[in-house]
């Protein structure tokens, strides 16, 4: 059952990086926990409405806005992934190439529960339950 986690989660960055937002929320569970760090944390909510929203806001501010996995870690109803991100700024040309945040992806009954992403690698390994 975990390698399939791994795939959806997998499927969901690569329908993400798409732009298709509703292949990308297939596994959602209707009422996600969508969780960013602290000091963004006005940004967190649920549902797939709210993840949906937050997908767009990114494209407002971002051309080439794309997740690029450096690694699944495969711990059964969680899922770390090590996440690369590329973007380049709309209006300012900012390019962004780099480790910002990485994702642990909660599963129950096959359907993604929650998403909470971690600056730090190893913070996102314990929070999965995952030796560092």
């Amino acid at each position: 059952m975990s390698q399939e986690n791994v795939d959806k989660v997998r499927d969901f960055i690569d329908a993400y990086n798409r732009r298709d937002f509703d292949a990308a929320i297939e596994s959602f569970d209707p009422e996600i926990d969508f969780v960013l760090p602290a000091h963004q944390s006005a940004d967190s909510g649920r549902g797939a409405d709210h993840v949906i929203r937050f997908f767009e806001g990114l494209d407002e501010t971002f051309d080439e806005v794309r997740l690029l996995p450096q690694e699944f870690v495969d711990g059964g109803d969680r899922v770390a992934t090590r996440l690369r991100h590329h973007a380049q700024g709309k209006g300012s040309g900012l390019a962004l190439d780099e480790e910002l945040y990485h994702q642990v992806t909660t599963f129950r009954s096959g359907r993604i529960v929650r998403i909470e992403y971690f600056a730090d690698w190893n913070a996102a390994l314990e929070a999965a339950g995952l030796p560092e």
